[in-house]
């Protein structure tokens, strides 16, 4: 149900575009794309929900040839913002897909077989569906097990990495870098952290990096915003895997990693967020308001 309204709310967002959309303020000029002049800045192309599943797959499928001619043609500068509005295509896209095969997605989780001998998982597709797994895998869409018997669809980690890799300005290639690694792997999982605190860690590193070495980047308010909630991970934790102790202290495991951090980081200001809270007494609330305080974080998660 939860993924269903996440759909919907995205498919009414996507619907709210027209479908010749242009960028305020800015005069289109004319590439040229196979001999034919093609209107810039590159409107995002977004389906309606009368197109049939195939129609949505060959769009996709289609598009990408469209794009990668489009990209050979231009400039790095136009090519940022290619992507930005290729992206909101096939996340309108993927919405489509997810009203259309909720069912299967309800399900999918089944088929990921777990061998306690090896402690290995293996994905064994019934034979019904495995030519409809193996189209959208064509078509660079992954069935992504998000963990609690959920799974999303998603395009595969490195699909746009592959299309723009070399074609986009330092800040945008730098970006594109960053989180075609990171996707590779499940961030959270049943309200845990599915990673290793150090490369949390990471998480946080590249993008205080990143807002140092680009700070006028069109991407500065977005990286800022996934720096605060990696932040916000790294310093208190989630539900299921916290960095306290029920008397309110900081794990051994995790104090290790802050020594670890504030040595290798001494002009982070995560380092010095980190300084301030390992001298503080152990307070679990007095922790957990002084963090949202100090990112001024939104959202923040119940105490436990």
């Amino acid at each position: 149900m939860k993924k269903i309204i996440v759909s919907v709310a995205l498919i009414s967002l996507f619907h709210s575009c027209k479908k010749e959309e242009k960028v305020a303020g800015k005069p289109e000029e004319e590439i040229k794309v196979n001999n034919t002049q093609t209107s810039f800045p590159l409107p995002p192309v977004f389906l309606d929900a009368s197109k049939s599943e195939d129609e949505i797959l060959d769009h996709i499928q289609h598009r990408k040839s469209e794009i990668i001619s489009i990209l050979n043609g231009s400039s790095p500068q136009k090519n940022d913002l290619i992507y930005e509005h290729y992206k909101k295509e096939n996340d309108s896209a993927l919405a489509l897909l997810t009203l259309k095969r909720t069912n299967l997605l309800d399900d999918f989780f089944q088929f990921n077989q777990y061998n306690p001998d090896t402690e290995t998982t293996t994905l064994k597709v019934p034979e019904k569906y495995k030519k409809l797994v193996n189209r959208y895998t064509q078509t660079g869409i992954e069935f992504w097990d998000v963990g609690e018997a959920y799974t999303e669809l998603r395009m595969f980690p490195d699909f746009y990495y592959a299309i723009f890799n070399g074609k986009l300005t330092a800040d945008y290639q730098n970006y594109l870098n960053m989180i075609t690694e990171e996707d590779k792997v499940l961030f959270q999982s049943d309200a845990a952290i599915s990673i290793p605190w150090k490369d949390v860690a990471k998480r946080v590193e590249v993008r205080e990096k990143f807002l140092q070495e680009f700070p006028a980047s069109q991407l500065k308010t977005k990286v800022h915003e996934e720096l605060q909630r990696y932040r916000y991970a790294y310093l208190l934790g989630s539900d299921n895997s916290s960095t306290q102790n029920d008397e309110g202290g900081f794990t051994p495991e995790n104090l290790q990693e802050y020594h670890r951090f504030i040595k290798e980081n001494p002009k982070s200001e995560t380092t010095e967020i980190i300084k301030q809270l390992i001298s503080m007494p152990e307070d679990r609330e007095k922790v957990y308001y002084f963090v949202n305080e100090w990112l001024h974080y939104p959202y923040g998660r119940p105490l436990d």
